[in-house]
């Protein structure tokens, strides 16, 4: 073991290292001078690197061509490398024989293989269809086509495709070329263990003179290797995690062969996981609106406020004094705009977002479409329309408010690029920019990061709640000692290693999910993510771009390689994770269960109070086993009658009934405040003071509207309200919970039962967890524990 340097900033000690530190003493001779030689046994070319000798060179010189690799031509000499003529070639359809599903090794000087899907010339190309050759000749507009996209090519080989990387190649005139599909890695089977190489499915466009018959340097991570035996696979004591079946997301370890044909594993048994991380996302959401109706709140045309959210530059100095909320088409704020969601895929929504997961090329080469920015590409993009939340439109009028000015000149010109500051603040406007900007670097938004427009989130709220539920849970399992092991026999396909994944396998999102495409609250375990504890447990937060293929999650525990996700978590908690390397351990139907137990948008607070008050339950080293007609106090963990509470409580002046942050509700519902009340802080929150805002009051039951039985004859709601409390009130006034001295108010029955059981959480001295699957609906507790 090695101790922590530092475990005030969270780093705990290290129990098993893998690293080691050795002292060389420093060679002080003077004698000894730099020779600029290559070590003896220096291997050129090597595989994976790098070597501008592989293909036939003529002449370098060099040249003022006009190299373009960002954007504009350079004014300056590029040396230029020239290769050897090749004289006139056979045509495409004699050649195609010869070449139709090869490897050839292209993306030079970086060598990489590819297969060859398809032969082309100015006549003809030829593919093969089913195994059979098939030969699409070309029409004359076509054939021009061809001739133009070739010397496009070579001209872009030649003075760069403003990418940099290209360019600075002679390459001659093109007469042959290759569609190929480049090699992605290696893929092995679940089965027998064997690997064979998988090619991708993004055709790239190669002129022959840019591509090699061999590999200048073989590399021995790709080469394919056949079925191997379950001891080799899977050797004793190696740890496992299982992929399938109902211990699916649990650990263990390989005992040994068991039957010839599947492995005896003992696996450390974890209660089955509720969809906590489903329902906190379906229930914790913001609300957003169209452009159309925040403008139309703010009584301003729809352009000024698009305008205001993003950037409004300002002369002389070039200040930005927008709001910042979206930049472009490309970023936006979490919690405050996001792009419109629309239906992406067409009328079957789902299957296509499946589909996108499981196909995409992580291996792109020089000539791949997804590479090449054609101004056709560019122009076929999807309008990108933003919406806000209702607090982007607050801050907009806050911002009104405090520079009219500025506002008014956006409507008198709204399609000014830069405006003009004496113009707009009058004959001190240069003064005035600095204090503008001075006051958007202190608003509530100047330091959170900005996020893609593409990317799918958590709010920050539902990120906290999933933490806090993620906590209760693990703390109620080893308490109560749920993890137990259990000796199973297993077949090798049901089991993954590890540390089986190397740098170069390929692991699709179908390999160990059934559904591929990530949903927000699933839950996940790891399996060869970068940086994350091999079968760590944790849930997803934010997806990513399909085309990148990640997503961001944040972990049951801290571990060393964890982040803040930018502030959206604790430290040391999140991860952006290749989805395909991690493992869906929610149930298949556990997305359908949590949308007809939560109506989208409901319980934003109460399940927020419900995890805070599950929380102190749990921690709470007094607390006391209800009895009947009392409850347990958890300030000095004594028994507090229903009747005598209200009593004690009934000296409480209003103003210690305060909390430090506003009460919110979710829709039509009131849920109860969690704040400390404490008896002798009378005079803590006055009009004005530091407390806060009121706490909200009750709402009336059903059975009619306004306080029953207290009459009309109080000066004010206070008195009368005070009078209830004093008397012991009707019942509907202890309903909810009970205030006690230390902790405000305790939730109902209802609503602790229903966080228990989509926790997993059991009162001490009730039946098993799996007594409970048995005998109970717990999605009808935990239905009224979120809508509590």
């Amino acid at each position: 073991m090695v101790p922590s340097f530092n475990k005030d900033i969270g780093l705990p000690d290290i129990q098993k290292c893998n690293s080691r530190v050795d002292i060389f003493e420093e060679n002080d001779s003077t004698d000894i001078s730099f020779r600029p030689t290559l070590v003896p046994g220096t291997q050129i070319p090597y595989p994976g690197f790098p070597s501008l000798n592989v293909l036939p060179l003529v002449s370098i010189e060099l040249i003022p061509v006009g190299l373009n690799i960002f954007g504009m031509p350079s004014k300056y000499a590029t040396t230029m490398l020239t290769l050897k003529p090749m004289g006139t070639l056979p045509a495409a359809n004699d050649l195609a024989d010869h070449f139709l599903g090869k490897s050839l090794f292209i993306n030079w000087p970086m060598m990489h293989e590819s297969r060859v899907v398809a032969v082309s010339d100015a006549v003809c190309e030829v593919r093969k269809v089913k195994k059979k050759k098939k030969v699409r000749w070309f029409t004359p507009p076509e054939t021009e086509r061809w001739e133009t996209e070739s010397t496009t090519m070579a001209e872009q080989y030649a003075n760069g495709a403003r990418i940099p990387g290209s360019g600075g190649v002679n390459i001659g005139d093109i007469q042959i070329r290759f569609k190929v599909v480049p090699l992605q890695g290696m893929k092995t089977n679940p089965q027998d263990g064997s690997s064979k190489k998988l090619f991708g499915k993004e055709e790239a466009d190669i002129p022959l003179q840019m591509a090699l018959w061999e590999a200048p340097a073989p590399d021995p991570r790709f080469i394919e290797r056949g079925p191997m035996t379950i001891k080799d696979r899977f050797p004793p004591k190696c740890n496992i995690i299982l992929t399938k079946g109902k211990y699916r997301g649990c650990m263990g370890s390989v005992i040994g062969v068991v039957d010839g044909e599947k492995l005896g594993v003992k696996v450390k048994v974890v209660p089955p996981e509720p969809p906590f991380g489903l329902a906190i996302a379906r229930s914790v959401q913001e609300s957003y609106i169209s452009t159309a109706d925040a403008a139309n709140v703010l009584k301003m045309p729809p352009g000024i406020f698009s305008r205001i959210t993003g950037s409004v530059f300002f002369d002389p100095g070039r200040y930005d004094l927008g709001l910042n909320l979206t930049y472009k088409t490309d970023l936006c704020v979490l919690g405050y705009t996001r792009r419109k969601k629309g239906n992406r895929y067409g009328k079957n929504e789902k299957k296509q977002a499946n589909n996108v997961w499981k196909t995409g090329d992580s291996v792109l080469v020089v000539g791949s479409r997804a590479n090449s920015s054609s101004d056709g590409e560019k122009g076929g993009r999807e309008k990108i329309v933003f919406e806000y939340t209702p607090k982007a439109v607050r801050l907009v009028a806050a911002y009104r408010q405090k520079f009219p000015q500025l506002f008014a000149a956006l409507c008198k010109n709204p399609r000014e690029r830069f405006y003009e500051a004496k113009q707009v603040f009058g004959p001190n406007g240069e003064a005035m920019l600095p204090k503008v900007r001075n006051w958007l670097n202190n608003i509530e938004t100047a330091k959170i990061p900005r996020m893609p427009s593409t990317t799918e989130a958590m709010p920050l709220t539902a990120v906290a709640a999933v933490e806090r539920a993620a906590d209760v849970r693990l703390t109620v399992i080893d308490k109560q000692g749920q993890t137990k092991e259990l000796n199973i026999r297993v077949p090798p396909a049901a089991l993954y290693k590890e540390g089986s994944t190397a740098a170069t396998d390929v692991l699709l999102a179908t390999d160990n999910n059934v559904n591929p495409a990530p949903e927000l609250g699933d839950r996940i375990a790891n399996l060869c993510a970068n940086g994350v504890p091999f079968g760590a447990r944790g849930t997803v937060v934010s997806i990513h771009d399909q085309a990148s293929g990640c997503v961001e999650v944040v972990m049951d525990n801290e571990f060393i390689g964890g982040s803040t996700l930018q502030g959206s978590c604790s430290n040391f908690r999140g991860k952006l994770c290749v989805w395909a390397h991690l493992l869906k351990i929610s149930a298949a139907d556990s997305k359908g269960v949590v949308d007809q137990m939560i109506p989208i948008g409901t319980g934003k607070t109460a399940l927020e109070n419900i995890l805070e008050c599950n929380n102190k339950e749990v921690f709470h080293s007094s607390a006391k086993q209800e009895s009947s007609g009392n409850r347990i106090g958890q300030s000095n963990g004594k028994i507090i009658g229903g009747t005598d509470s209200i009593k004690e409580q009934s000296n409480i002046s209003p103003a210690s009934v305060r909390s430090n942050t506003p009460l919110k509700s979710p829709s039509r519902q009131r849920s109860i405040n969690t704040s400390k009340v404490t008896p002798n802080s009378q005079n803590a929150g006055g009009r004005g003071g530091k407390q806060g805002t009121w706490r909200e009051a009750r709402g009336p039951d059903e059975r009619g509207v306004g306080f029953k039985g207290a009459g009309r004859a109080a000066k004010s709601g206070l008195d009368t309200w005070r009078r209830i409390i004093a008397s012991g009130g009707p019942e509907r006034a202890t309903a909810q919970g009970t205030i006690t001295k230390e902790n405000g108010v305790l939730p109902s029955p209802s609503a602790s039962a229903g966080l228990k059981a989509i926790l997993g959480v059991q009162e001490p001295g009730t039946m098993s967890s799996m007594a409970k699957e048995n005998n109970l609906q717990p999605s009808m507790n935990a239905t009224d524990g979120l809508k509590a």
